[in-house]
């Protein structure tokens, strides 16, 4: 087993007598209300990694301060219903600023079947929560995308492999929240904290450091408002560039959640896949926007174990200059003591226009007249407007 669900901690209904219960009574329970979960969620937690040398992943419900420690708690029973939907990505915004970053949520939410469309939505938000969790109460209609129509089941598949293509980026962030605290899902008020436009706002997002995500929770909606913070920002889906500091209304289809890119973001994403370590990663994808200068930190270790808690894990530098004569791109060799597999890159330099030349190392790079598996050298999609550099493996 490498996950664990103890879910409870607390008791229901009539369960809740506490003269049924074993142990301490009355004004000595009290003493124990806030730390019972905490030691609930700790014991199956750090015991898991005691016995496997595997990471502790325990599904609970309730926590006190410290529970950060011991991921990860979900939001609960939500009902099936619109008018809690956007309340659920509020609580995680706030548990997120409370320092808890591992949050979840039940896709389509818990009690009895959603409304289709609702589903659609709520899946859409939930492959870009910390993590992504479908579960429900049982029922005919229960949560799998394939008892909700075709519609929803290829906004499922969409949704679900762009996480997977993401996971570089995701985990690179995970890491940085289990280095600094700074939660995953994060409120816009962390990065803006002097632009009062973004302190009521709880139905925007950032995901990691460079994606800002705007989940649709309106039946019906094909449009929705807005807010970009200060910057600039690129439409993830078109690559449409936008100056920040102003409302926007842009166009919600059915299958579109708006995602924003911040200027000088650097992306980095892996071939689509159904669970992790089906493929080889042989090409890493830098999806990189325009910006005078940007940076990523790319974190890499063996996905498993409780080595990196011994320094066994690697971090590769990218990082982004551009003025108006050239646009640089450094890629640092990695550093730490584990050794990530070799690979290829290939850069999207969205919203680019043509270039004149192309250098990898010094050298001039062939310009290609399509993408050609893993051939170096350089391609313009003039219908994207996006260039594509596609370099030697190591």
């Amino acid at each position: 087993a490498k996950f664990l669900k103890t879910d409870e901690g607390s008791a229901f209904g009539g369960l809740a007598n506490e003269s049924n219960k074993v142990g301490p009574q009355g004004r000595d329970i009290a003493k124990l209300h806030n730390l019972f979960p905490l030691a609930y969620a700790k014991a199956p937690y750090e015991k898991f990694q005691e016995y496997n040398n595997l990471r502790g992943l325990n599904q609970t419900r309730e926590g006190y301060a410290g529970i950060q420690r011991y991921p990860y708690i979900f939001a609960g029973d939500w009902p099936s219903e619109w008018q809690y939907f956007a309340p659920v990505i509020k609580a995680g915004l706030n548990i997120g600023l409370s320092g808890v970053g591992a949050w979840t949520h039940c896709m389509g939410g818990f009690e009895h079947p959603a409304d289709p469309e609702l589903y659609i939505r709520w899946v859409q938000f939930g492959m870009f929560s910390p993590v992504a969790m479908v579960f429900g109460m049982d029922h005919p209609g229960y949560k799998e995308p394939w008892n909700y129509g075709d519609d929803a089941l290829r906004n499922f598949k969409k949704y679900d492999s762009l996480r997977y293509t993401l996971l570089p980026y995701i985990y690179s962030n995970a890491y940085k929240m289990y280095q600094t605290g700074e939660p995953l899902m994060k409120a816009l008020v962390m990065d803006h904290q002097d632009d009062p436009n973004v302190y009521e706002i709880g139905d925007q997002y950032m995901f990691g450091s460079d994606l800002m995500v705007c989940p649709v929770t309106t039946k019906g909606a094909q449009t929705r408002t807005i807010y970009l913070p200060e910057g600039e920002w690129f439409d993830w889906w078109n690559g449409k560039k936008y100056p920040g500091r102003q409302y926007i209304h842009v166009v919600t289809p059915l299958d579109t959640m708006p995602i924003f890119a911040k200027a000088g973001a650097i992306i980095p994403a892996q071939p689509a896949m159904r669970y992790v370590g089906e493929k080889k990663i042989d090409v890493l994808t830098l999806d990189i926007f325009p910006g005078k200068a940007g940076s990523f930190s790319l974190y890499e270790d063996d996905g498993e174990s409780l080595d990196y808690q011994r320094k066994e894990s690697s971090i590769t530098t990218i990082a982004l200059s551009q003025n108006t004569q050239k646009t640089e791109v450094k890629i640092s060799k990695p550093e730490g003591k584990y050794r990530p597999s070799s690979y290829s890159y290939l850069l999207k330099f969205h919203a680019a226009g043509k270039p004149k030349a192309v250098h990898e190392n010094g050298r001039p790079m062939k310009v290609l007249q399509e993408l050609s598996g893993n051939k170096r050298g350089w391609y313009f999609n003039g219908k994207e407007n996006t260039v594509y550099i596609q370099t030697a493996s190591d």
